[in-house]
């Protein structure tokens, strides 16, 4: 096996590395000989920040089950003010069903322009002819 050497290590680095092995029940050496093969194999190393996140955080849930969103709504009752909104709301709505949809069609801004100039100079020359 072949053995390597680190020189220049920072002291905060080898103590971090000896409370590791302390934690782990082993040597420096055992220590950082099972980091380094764990790196080399492309194992990540995490702290143990990361270990405690990746440990306990919560379980991704891409959906809420309607019994839950139902336990949420009976727990928490709309206050007389939300109660008021949505009453104001749904008159609101009622009222913009009423209106009949707009039947005009869509005409272009440039096509407007260009028939309203037409229009103008065809009335000019209307006028034109009747004052000769």
């Amino acid at each position: 096996m072949a053995a390597i050497t680190i020189r220049n290590l920072p002291d905060e680095v080898v103590e971090a590395l000896k409370k590791r092995a302390k934690r782990n029940s082993r040597s420096m050496e055992a220590e950082v000989r099972d980091v380094v093969t764990r790196v080399a194999h492309g194992e990540e190393v995490p702290s143990r920040l990361e270990e405690y996140v990746l440990q306990h955080r919560p379980p991704r849930r891409w959906s809420v089950p309607g019994s839950e969103v139902n336990a949420w709504i009976a727990a928490n009752p709309p206050t007389p003010e939300q109660q008021q909104t949505a009453v104001d709301w749904l008159r609101e709505l009622e009222e913009a069903r009423r209106i009949p949809p707009d039947t005009d069609e869509f005409e272009d801004p440039w096509e407007k322009a260009a028939r309203l100039e037409s229009e103008y100079r065809a009335e000019k020359a209307a006028r034109e002819a009747d004052e000769r």
